[in-house]
């Protein structure tokens, strides 16, 4: 059976689509049969005619994987804001059926399947109150949660994975993005290791030249190369 990870943030703008390029980079570097699957993405660019979702146009030039762009963005919204609005705005209703559809064609070409979240948890697909933390747990995800390195990171982190456990998902993982090992970064991460009781806590460095917007990698590579041991969050996917 095919294995996975959901990556969800602890908030807006820290770091999922570059965590997810990253690992994808170092899966596919390392001969795993491995897709990247972002089921709503908000944030679009037309390519040749075709529209496709920001964040994945980002992970195919950083790590090489290419799939066709409705099987792993069944929806992308051109606002960006959150998808429930996105959807209302452009008329265009998030389908679950539709997701789960194509979930399950990449479940059968793919061994891997690193998932990326739009936002955190408590993120609503719908204005019925369809909520993001819904469909992860209907498609059977563990998650891998994103924190910021900086200031108030501890309580957006902490706070996270205590409601992740409240409804029944687990957190395998956290990955500190962006630190510059500051003090306060420092000790954000040791006490998050210390209060969290998560499997595993990584630290990624900040990055230099990085623009998810413009397309740009810059030193992404060789950081996830140095930071990430890519068996160690593979040992920690589930069944899907």
């Amino acid at each position: 059976m095919p294995k996975g990870i959901y990556i969800v943030g602890t908030d807006t703008e820290v770091g999922k689509t570059v965590v997810s390029a990253g690992l994808m980079h170092l899966m596919l570097a390392q001969k795993y049969r491995s897709s990247y699957f972002k089921p709503v993405a908000s944030g679009a660019i037309v390519i040749n005619g075709i529209t496709e979702a920001i964040d994945a146009v980002f992970v195919r030039t950083a790590s090489g994987f290419s799939e066709e762009p409705g099987n792993i963005t069944p929806f992308v919204f051109k606002n960006e804001v959150a998808p429930h609005l996105a959807a209302r705005l452009e008329q265009m209703p998030i389908d679950v059926g539709v997701i789960k559809d194509r979930f399950q064609y990449l479940k059968g070409c793919y061994e891997w399947i690193i998932a990326e979240g739009a936002g955190g948890l408590a993120v609503p697909l719908n204005d019925e109150g369809y909520m993001q933390y819904d469909l992860i747990r209907e498609l059977g995800f563990s998650c891998l949660l994103v924190a910021n390195a900086g200031l108030g990171t501890i309580n957006h982190t902490l706070l996270s994975v205590h409601f992740a456990r409240s409804i029944g998902l687990k957190i395998k993982g956290i990955i500190i993005n962006g630190s510059t090992r500051s003090l306060l970064e420092r000790d954000n991460a040791e006490t998050i290791i210390k209060l969290a009781g998560v499997p595993a806590v990584i630290t990624i460095p900040a990055l230099t030249g990085v623009d998810t917007e413009k397309c740009q990698i810059g030193n992404l590579k060789e950081v996830f190369e140095k930071s990430i041991v890519i068996d160690q969050i593979v040992a920690e996917m589930d069944e899907l």
